[in-house]
Order: structure tokens, then sequence, then C-alpha cells
């Protein structure tokens, strides 16, 4: 056998030492990878984490703002618990929503703002709270000022049918003007399709859990429990559902003019441990333990059982109606009214149809609330020992503008273009469907992570909670509805006087004049304002200005 010559042998060992040598780098090459990748992993762990502790913290410190806040005001309601979320509103008479004059006494308050909700509320602009390298803004948004979609459902067929009518005017007018308009005709199929929907019935109907909304007599429908259930239809994409930024101007979506957190009543609890305590209660003349009225989630008291109020309100029993042709039981608070203190302009064109009330009137409802306050600005500026501009969290924010607000419906008559309405029945109707009181809020938060200020590249993580307020006689309470949960679409304040361009640039230019550099970058990034959606020429244009 003939041996191969060395240099041949040396050959193979090179070739053999090449591939050692490129497995070796591919292995320590996915290791480094490997381990890259899981250290990024963890930081975003950790950050996600660091970002929903402090979007926690914030909600505790705005829950505190707006109990402050009921501190000011006079509800009278005494507290109890919260329960059946989403009942449908009850009446169909106009006048049904509620009355007029729920502001208060006038003179009473030093403060006539404190007798309202309005734009003077400190917790009505959107804020911020920062951290450390992280920033957690907040918007606090009254659902007061949306219209209630379960009025669509109501056991009152012509109260449903005027309902119908609203939702309609609602959506043709929510993007009026502009390239994402929605005509009557589709409107209409829009609100033909939620009510189908609604109404699940036959061999469609998926089999479900029994839930505390549902109704023995209305067995047909099937409530939403949550807005975001719209999106399951196919006629609600989520360019409609959710807010939108167009050239500067904000395209509201559904989600900013729809609510069903507005019609609550107090929980019955276990229809079974009800009647129980009520056949253990018949027995006997003192309750039972653990009987009598009850406050709390959860439990109720039967119909006539020992309380301190009548069936259905707070400290009294409440129990499902005997008779199933008997009305439904009153919402809680502030029910399905609209607050024209916060109230889009969609809102208010859809309460009443334009032959009712024309649009000189909605508009100049608009124009009021965005007009200066000459007596409340001179007064606030007489009393004023500096010249200082106004300062929140260390932030120089410009001067404080002391809009004029409605303090109850009555101050409708103060408009012109409404107090020469000729007929005094429709401006009663009208006020009939408002209040100036709001006590169901959204709490918005979006908490950032700025990776590049210069080339704006952050981490947003958004999240909401809803909450309700209610004046126990002390320190007020707020009862959750939606905790807290993750939220992904855009929501957007946006300005009634958007409509007109040059209003809006002027608007801007003079806000970002009045404030310092601070307070100037923290709007600009701030994703619950329009200027967080500028083109980056724009926003560099707005910092530019100084005082």
């Amino acid at each position: 056998m003939t041996r191969r010559p060395e240099c041949e042998q040396q050959g193979i060992a090179l070739i053999l030492s090449l591939i050692f040598s490129i497995l070796l780098y591919i292995l320590v090459a996915e290791l480094v990878v490997s381990a890259r990748l899981l250290r990024v992993t963890g930081e975003n762990d950790a950050l996600l984490a660091r970002m929903a502790n402090q979007a926690d913290n914030t909600l505790a410190e705005i829950e505190d703002t707006l109990l402050t806040d009921l501190a000011g005001a006079a509800a009278g309601e005494e507290g109890g618990a919260l329960g059946s979320v989403g009942a449908p509103p009850t009446g169909g008479q106009s006048g049904q929503p509620g009355e007029a004059g729920l502001g208060g006494e006038e003179g009473e308050q030093e403060d006539p703002s404190a007798t309202c909700d309005s734009s003077r509320d400190g917790w009505a602009k959107p804020q911020s709270r920062a951290e450390n390298d992280l920033t957690t803004y907040y918007w606090i948004e009254p659902e007061n000022a949306k219209l209630n979609l379960l009025s669509l459902w109501s056991q009152d067929s012509k109260w449903a049918e005027f309902s119908r009518d609203q939702l309609v005017r609602l959506i043709d007018a929510l993007r009026e003007d502009t390239q994402s308009d929605i005509g009557q005709s589709d409107a209409d199929r829009i609100v033909r399709s939620i009510e189908e929907w609604a109404r699940r019935s036959g061999s469609e109907r998926l089999p479900r859990p029994p839930l505390k909304s549902d109704d023995q007599r209305t067995q047909e429908i099937t409530l939403p429990m949550h807005l975001d259930e719209l999106l399951m239809l196919p006629d609600i994409k989520e360019e409609l559902f959710y807010d939108q930024v167009l050239d500067g101007r904000v395209l509201r979506g559904l989600e900013s003019v729809l609510t069903i957190w507005t019609s609550l009543q107090f929980d019955p609890g276990d229809p079974d441990k009800v009647q129980r305590r009520a056949a253990s209660q018949s027995g006997s003349s003192a309750p039972a333990s653990g009987g009598g009225a009850v406050g709390g989630a959860g439990a109720g008291a039967a119909s006539g059982a020992s309380g301190s109020g009548p069936a259905g309100q707070p400290g009294g029993g409440f129990a499902p109606p005997a008779d199933a042709n008997a009305p439904p039981q009153q919402p809680l608070g502030e029910g399905i009214r609209v607050n024209i203190n916060f109230a889009p302009r969609a809102v208010l064109r859809a309460i009443m149809p334009e032959a009712s009330i024309p649009d000189a009137v909605i508009d100049a409802i608009l124009r009021f609330r965005n007009e200066v306050d000459t007596e409340a600005q001179d007064a606030a500026e007489t009393g004023s020992t500096t010249s200082d501009p106004y300062v929140f969290g260390g932030l120089e924010l410009g001067e404080e503008q002391k809009l004029r607000f409605f303090e109850s419906v009555d101050d409708l008559d103060q408009i012109e273009e409404f107090a020469n309405l000729p007929d005094p029945q429709l401006k009663s109707d009208f006020k009939s469907f408002c209040t100036t009181k709001s006590d169901v809020f959204s709490v918005h938060l979006a908490t950032m992570f700025r990776r590049s200020e210069e080339n704006r590249v952050y981490v947003l993580r958004r999240s909401r909670s809803i909450v309700l307020r209610q004046d126990d006689g002390e320190a007020g309470k707020l009862h959750p509805i939606i905790r807290y949960e993750e939220r992904h679409g855009m929501r957007v304040q946006a300005s009634d006087l958007q409509d007109d361009p040059n209003n809006r640039v002027q608007d801007m230019t003079q806000q970002y004049a009045l404030m310092d550099q601070f307070a100037q970058e923290d709007r600009a990034w701030n994703p619950f304002l329009v200027d967080f959606y500028l083109p980056k020429w724009q926003r560099d244009q707005l910092l530019a200005y100084r005082r």
C-alpha cells in the first residue's frame, strides 16, 4: 500500500482546522446573539414592569384629585354598592333623563365652578407626572359627555326609537366635512347592524353563562358589556372606532362619543341569596345573621326588608321587581344626561334634530364655553400679588385663562340663539337631556420611555381605568367599574374650535408663546394632545416660540 506524501496530509489537517474554526465561530456567534436577546428581553420586561408600576401610582394620585374636587360640590347622595353595569335607561318621555337646574344654588359657593364640572376643574386638562426616565401622561375624561348606547335597547319602544334617531345623527355628524365623512344612509346601516347584533336569537344564539345584566323580560337581547365589542361588527373598523389625527385635526371615533357606563344601578346581589334572606326574615321580626339592608357589592336585601330607604335607594332594600311588567329601576347618579360643559359637537347635535335645535344654537354653545370669562379673569389678576404665569407641577404652563362655563342647564338661556327659540317646550326638552355634573370618569394613562428624543424613538404603554364617583356625605367614594386595562387605540383631546384651521393654528401658537422651554417640550410629547402627532417641521416651528 502506497503512503501519501506528508504535504498532502498537511492539506487535510488545514481543511479540518478551517471547518472546526467555522463551526466554533457559528456556535460562539449563536451564544452571543442569544445572550444579547435574553438581555434585551429582560430589560424590556423590566421597563414595562416599571411603566406599569408608575401608571398604577399615578392612578392613585388621580383618584385623590377626583375626590378632592368632589369636596367642593354638593351631591347629596348616600354611598352604596356599585353593581349591575350596563342597565338600560328607562323612560320614554322627553323629560325622563333629568331636570334643569342641577348646578346648585347661586351664591352659596365663592367659586361657582365648584358646584359643577367644567373646564376650570384641575383634572380637565391633560397633564404629566415625571419620575426619573419615565413620564406618565394622564387625562381624565367625563363619560357623562357622551351618549349612552344602551338607550338603543330601552323597553320603552318610543324612547328606543328616539334613541336610535339620536345615534344615527351622532354618527352622521361625527366626522362631518372630512374625507372620513359618514353619510346618513351609512350611519343608519351601522345603527341597524348594532341593533341586529344585540338581538341574537334562534339558532344563531350561542350558549353563554348567565350575566347580571340579563333581563328576564327581554331575553333575546344581549347587551354589550364593553364598548370594544362594537369592533366585532363588520361595519365598524378601528379607523371609525378610535380617534385619528389628520392635518392637525382630531377626527373623533365612536369611543370618544359613546358610552355604556353612565347608566348604573346598585347590585341586587345573588338572586338565590336574596330569596333565602327574604324567607328567613319573613319568619322572624329580627333580621337573620347577615341579613337586612346591605350596601356591599354582591349582597342585597329583599324588598320590604329593614333599611333606611325605599327599595333601590342607598341604604334601602333592593330586589328584582315581582311584576314582570313593572318598569325597570331608575339608573344611579346623573344617568344618561349629557354634560354640556364637555360634550363634543357631534353629541350636542345628536340630542335633538336640526329642525328643533338649529346648528346655530349648537355652535353658540361651543363658542360660549370657549370664551374668556372677563370678570373672573380680571378678579383673578386683581387678587394676584404677582404677575407670575400659571405654574403646575414645576412647569410654567402659561397664563391661566378662565373660560366661561354652564353652572346649571338654566344658563343656556344666556345664549341669545337658544333664548330666541320660539318654542319653550323644545327648550325645556333640550334642557332635560343635559346636566352640568359628571360622576363617571375614564382615566386615560400613557407611560412613556424616551429612547431618543432627537430621533423621536420611544416606548409607550397606554392604559385606562373607569370609575364612578359618589358623594357619601364624607370624603366621597370611587367605585371602580374597570379597574385597569391596557389600551392600544388612539385617544386625543380635541378642541371645540379645531374646525377652523386659522383658529387652530393661532390658538396653538399663543399657547406655546406663553410657555417656557420645559413646558413646551412636555406638551409636544403629550400623546393626549394633537401636538404629539404633528409633523416634525411643524413641532419644531411651535417649539421655536419663546416668551
